[in-house]
């Protein structure tokens, strides 16, 4: 019975020490940071974590991306789909707050679903809202599509 609690306690220890690992001592592990050395961003792709953006989150889905907003972006105007219960004031202060930039202006539509069918059954894809973010002259926002 002797080699068979030895391997039990083996597995113990291996189960407790991963147990007790905490992500962040990953993080700050220099063999953890050689590893992901190889997928390093260029300086312009780096995306830089804010502390406290409060509830920008809940106000920014994402960027909505199409060849329209992409003609946008080369004029300084950035398009994002937002919470439908937001306004105009809420969308300018988390996009000042999430990318650091000065918005001049905020435009903001309601965007019916369009309706789908699936053999006889029809039904509607979600409605939500879209905000058209204007930054003051000279502003980028980098790592969103620029215009190509």
């Amino acid at each position: 019975m002797s080699i068979l609690d030895r391997f039990k306690k083996k597995a113990d220890e291996k189960k407790t020490h991963k147990h007790n690992e905490n992500v962040l001592d990953l993080v700050k592990d220099p063999a953890f940071a050689k590893a992901s050395a190889g997928r390093e961003k260029t300086a312009e792709q780096k995306a830089v974590l804010k502390e406290n953006t409060g509830r920008a989150h809940h106000v920014l889905h994402h960027h909505h991306l199409s060849e329209k907003t992409n003609q946008f972006s080369s004029q300084g105007r950035y398009v994002f789909k937002v919470a439908k219960d937001v306004n105009k004031i809420e969308v300018r202060n988390a996009v000042e707050s999430v990318y650091d930039v000065h918005v001049a202006s905020v435009n903001m539509i309601n965007v019916r679903g369009k309706r789908r069918r699936q053999g006889k059954s029809v039904g509607r894809t979600q409605d939500w809202k879209k905000a058209i973010v204007t930054l003051k002259t000279g502003e980028r926002i980098s790592g969103l599509s620029e215009g190509v």
